[in-house]
């Protein structure tokens, strides 16, 4: 009777780790420190049902009112029919963009200002509150 009980348990806790929902975060190394997160960034807003989107992130860094704010436009494919004005913040790890029919809150974290990993909360006009990650990765300085 203990050797079943114990084989029932093993294998309840191999069907919990198999429905443990997937993450993106964490496997993307951060590129070496810039003093400034101003610059392009791209990346992905996944989600393991719904799917993987690419994301582009046009942010600057600003200093007032106060350090590390971002200011800035993302897009994100095929969930925003535009560019949509973006705010944030390097030391809170937030990102927040929102335009008429999708909007996205981000909280997570900027590592040496050349990567951002978070958990989002995206809604559209379909969908409402859908969980996803959120990885972007600094490529360069902006060229206008």
């Amino acid at each position: 009777m203990p050797r079943i009980m114990f084989a029932l348990l093993a294998c309840g806790a191999v069907t919990l780790a198999a429905c443990a929902p997937a993450t993106t975060l964490g496997k993307t190394a951060a590129p070496a420190a810039v003093p400034d997160a101003t610059g392009l960034w791209t990346g992905t807003l996944s989600n393991p049902v719904a799917g993987t989107y690419k994301v582009t992130a046009r942010l600057t860094e600003l200093r007032d009112p106060s350090a590390g704010d971002l200011t800035g436009t993302v897009e994100v494919e095929r969930w925003a029919a535009q560019p949509l004005p973006v705010q944030g913040n390097v030391n809170t790890g937030v990102l927040n963009a929102e335009g008429a029919n999708f909007s996205l809150t981000c909280t997570g974290k900027f590592t040496n200002r050349t990567l951002f990993e978070g958990r989002c909360e995206a809604i559209t006009s379909t969908n409402v509150g859908l969980g996803a990650d959120l990885v972007l990765v600094r490529q360069g300085s902006l060229s206008f």
